[in-house]
């Protein structure tokens, strides 16, 4: 995959499926050798999707389904989509989406956008889609012409804007950065002892991962998200979104500590990388977010060695450097804002860090058995205030980056 391809992806444009002046279709012509065919287009999402297994029976597709993943093999290529994020990956390629592929009662529906956009310019030997027809046919077919009724006079719809830098930004460049909002779907991470009736930990870190996403973007950061609803994602496949044109990892979550003496006392925010354990403390909340790994579809507790997935000797990691400087800038501004006080920067074996490619850090963004800390975070001003503040600490590393690569790599 070119990077030239990548950036006319991730350039937006006009909705494939979706002229100028239109709606999305409600049904798209798949054409073949073998036949025409009628496939159903639902818009129940805010984006036009189709049903995979439709797609299965007149295309060269293959479907396979993981938790939080659906694995598509289109002619021998295969694409990961995360479900219900606007995104999916192409190799180690990241590619935004309008929208992204979801499950409806129980049926896997892919984003129109990917097949009749993304698939064509891949296999442009192969297919072409007719946007004025919703054609989605093979290239050797002779094209159907068709006269198109003329529209009432209306605007065309934008395109997209390539991400740009705001006045006056630091950064010299735009940056790509994973947000993660730990947990989700069937693992509610801690319970919030402190958090209002039927709020859990998976809920606030993705609101505020929602609102940080906000942040970084008024920045001129692009961000994606692992997560946009409650569903459960695999700890090794979050950091692997991170790939390609990425360029941080940023996993986040809530702190608890067990019902002991003082234990309600414990608060403040702390930034985590990964690195051995230097403290039991650092331990104690490195094993409470890897006990999440048991949620995971491929783990065996029978052959549990948790520790089995750092592989690599620690200490030559390329971005262990980076991700340590990425953390004492989060937790430098992150601390400024928070009720609980600073709690500063740790290093602990974070199952959800050790398959990052990029500098990676774990957020706990405060106490859930902390009355104020509990307070801060489900408020809708607590979560701007801590979002802005590792907003600010993400672009400050970003720029101390960007003076290092100036400084190795003069021009």
């Amino acid at each position: 995959m070119t990077l030239s391809l990548l950036l006319l992806v991730m350039a937006g444009g006009v909705d494939p499926g979706r002229p100028a002046g239109s709606v999305a279709p409600s049904t798209l012509t798949v054409a073949t050798a073998r036949g025409e065919a009628l496939v159903p287009v639902l818009s129940d999402r805010g984006h036009p999707a189709v049903e995979a297994a439709r797609l299965a029976q007149l295309l060269p597709l293959q479907l396979e389904t993981s938790s939080g993943w659906a694995v598509v093999t289109f002619g021998g290529q295969r694409f990961r989509f995360l479900l219900d994020a606007a995104l999916f990956l192409d190799g180690d390629l990241a590619v935004p989406l309008v929208g992204g592929a979801y499950v409806r009662r129980d049926t896997v529906y892919l984003p129109l956008q990917w097949l009749t956009d993304y698939v064509p310019r891949v296999f442009s030997e192969a297919y072409r889609y007719d946007p004025l027809a919703f054609r989605f046919e093979e290239t050797h077919l002779a094209p159907v012409i068709r006269t198109v009724p003329q529209a009432p006079a209306i605007a065309p719809r934008a395109a997209l804007p390539r991400p740009a830098l705001p006045p006056g930004s630091p950064l010299s460049a735009v940056h790509t950065v994973v947000v993660d909002a730990g947990h989700g779907g069937r693992d509610p991470g801690n319970p919030g002892l402190a958090f209002p009736r039927g709020v859990r930990e998976k809920d606030v870190t993705l609101a505020l991962s929602k609102v940080l996403k906000e942040e970084l973007e008024r920045r001129g950061v692009r961000v994606l998200l692992t997560r946009t609803a409650d569903v459960l994602i695999d700890l090794q496949e979050r950091a692997r979104v991170c790939a390609g044109q990425c360029d941080l990892f940023v996993s986040v979550h809530v702190n608890s500590v067990p019902r002991r003496g003082g234990y309600q006392q414990a608060a403040g925010f702390e930034t985590y990388f990964l690195n051995e354990a230097r403290t039991a403390e650092a331990q104690r909340v490195a094993a409470m977010e890897n006990e999440a790994l048991r949620y995971d579809t491929g783990y065996d507790a029978s052959r549990d060695n948790r520790f089995a997935f750092i592989l690599k000797d620690l200490q030559t990691n390329e971005y262990l450097r980076e991700s340590a400087a990425l953390a004492e800038a989060v937790q430098q501004q992150g601390a400024r804002v928070h009720p609980g006080g600073n709690r500063g920067v740790s290093q602990a074996r974070f199952i959800v860090l050790s398959t990052a490619m990029r500098p990676a850090i774990l957020v706990e963004t405060g106490f859930s058995t902390n009355a104020a800390d509990a307070r801060f975070l489900t408020s809708a001003e607590g979560q701007r205030r801590l979002a802005q503040a590792i907003a600010d600490g993400i672009v400050a590393y970003l720029v101390q980056y960007e003076r290092k690569i100036d400084i190795s790599n003069p021009q």
